[in-house]
């Protein structure tokens, strides 16, 4: 971490546009493999209807929700794509899901008891079956890099949910992996979904053609309630520290990456889709005031912070999860011209052009295109992988990512932080694996609540 002493990065005379055009900044990492064979369209057609195999690693909330995405794009594509695995830690979790899907689905869900895995180690298991072409990656954060490498390493093409990383570490993990998955010709889809809705892309689009001319400033809030809290378990069988902590694992750092990273790396991701890339350093402050009980584990529940783009502009965060407060979600820009608001909202994303004297100068163009994000996602994995033309966007996910960790470091530590240092760095907020009882029951670091000026950076 730096001290903030050294010299302040200047302007360069560099746009924003001409920022936009440099791509996005972040290490890449390649690994020799043998390159495999994808489905093409032509091929699917041919035979006469071939069934794609679909996996799920973490069959929580989020991850049934994601298969539902899933069957729902293949069926609007006229793509044949059957769930035949399923992985999770908790078996209950893994059952209700099943039986969940096989009620809405049917014949699409074909996961028979040797492709059900239940551990920590079921991941493994999900993405090694011959019977699975694509896995869908929905565990809690900070293990998303262990799902993301063995899918590769079995030639698996990914959807990976957001955040893809919670500390350096993982970063560099997930970018190694995404050089294998270049190598072998595998998609990866990330859980951006802004960035595949109609409003918000458009939205963007104008703001590259100078609808408010040059951009000078940016905001991003994430400001809302609190969630869910599943407590300890049955009163006569509580569950062990570490099946807690995974199924309440909202409130610990090393599976969420703490509230910034886990639920706001979508307004950051924005900003830097915006801007072109991820900003160069940081400097920010939170804590705990509403969310203070052992119960809610070691993370914050405000932050604030300040990032710096390398060419200038400053984008002012505010994220918090406060009970019985106003809410807001919304990206600000500020350009030359004037500003434009973004208030996303799956679907229906709404957005404002204004002039500095508050004249509407465009507002919500592309609504009525307005689409579903989560289910444009699995079209856009479905669609490549069928065309042989494989996305692959873990670059821009795990900077975003990193971007959310590198404002959480700041906040823990009280210290500027730089994107490099970050993204060069050997920083490690998890357990050694294999994931056992042990790390979280024993080392009390786990469960610290960080207090800057004490907290190792």
């Amino acid at each position: 971490m730096t001290d903030g002493n050294e010299q302040q990065p200047k302007p360069t005379g560099v746009t924003r546009r001409d920022f936009v055009k440099k791509g996005a900044v972040g290490l890449g990492a390649a690994a020799a493999a043998t390159n495999i064979n994808l489905i093409s369209r032509a091929a699917y057609a041919q035979g006469g209807g071939t069934t794609l195999g679909l996996g799920i690693v973490g069959s929580g909330g989020r991850g049934t929700g994601a298969i539902f995405n899933h069957l729902t794009a293949a069926k609007e594509l006229g793509i044949d794509v059957q769930l035949r695995a399923m992985g999770d830690v908790a078996e209950d979790r893994l059952s209700g899901a099943l039986s969940n899907l096989k009620q809405n689905w049917g014949a699409q869900i074909d996961v028979p008891a040797n492709r059900q895995f239940v551990g920590m180690d079921a991941y493994q298991g999900v993405c090694a079956a011959d019977e699975v072409d694509i896995v869908i990656q929905t565990t809690p954060p900070g293990l998303r890099y262990l799902t993301l490498a063995e899918a590769v390493k079995n030639g698996k093409h990914s959807f990976v949910e957001k955040p893809v990383c919670i500390d350096s570490d993982t970063y560099k993990s997930v970018l190694a992996s995404g050089g294998v998955a270049n190598n072998k010709d595998l998609a990866i889809v990330t859980g951006t979904q802004y960035r595949r809705e109609t409003s918000y892309a458009d939205a963007i689009t104008q703001l590259n053609e100078g609808i408010i001319g040059d951009v000078t400033a940016a905001y991003a809030y994430y400001c809302a309630g609190t969630l869910w809290h599943r407590g300890r378990g049955p009163a006569d069988a509580p569950w062990s520290e570490m099946e807690y902590q995974m199924r309440n694992w909202l409130y610990f750092t090393w599976l969420s990456g703490d509230l910034i990273a886990e639920q706001s790396v979508h307004n950051l991701d924005a900003i830097n889709w915006a801007m072109g890339g991820p900003p160069a350093r940081c400097f920010g402050s939170g804590g705990r005031i509403a969310r203070t009980a052992a119960d809610y584990g070691n993370i914050y529940d405000h932050f604030s912070i300040n990032y710096e783009y390398a060419n200038g502009v400053q984008c002012s965060f505010m994220g918090r999860q406060y009970p019985g407060c106003d809410n807001r979600v919304e990206n600000r820009f500020v350009g030359t011209e004037g500003t434009l608001d973004i208030q996303p909202n799956p679907g229906r994303t709404r957005w404002i052009a204004r002039t500095h004297d508050g004249e509407t100068i465009d507002i919500n163009r592309g609504t009525d295109g307005n689409n579903q994000p989560y289910v444009e996602e699995h079209k856009a994995l479905l669609e490549s992988i069928l065309n042989n033309d494989p996305i692959q966007e873990i670059q821009e996910c795990a900077d975003s990512s990193l971007t959310a960790v590198m404002g959480r470091e700041s906040a823990y530590t009280g210290k500027f932080v730089t994107f490099q240092e970050m993204a060069g760095g050997d920083q490690r907020r998890r357990p050694a694996e294999p994931f056992v009882p042990g790390p979280v029951n024993q080392e009390d670091r786990y469960k610290v609540v960080p207090i800057p000026g004490t907290f190792a950076g």
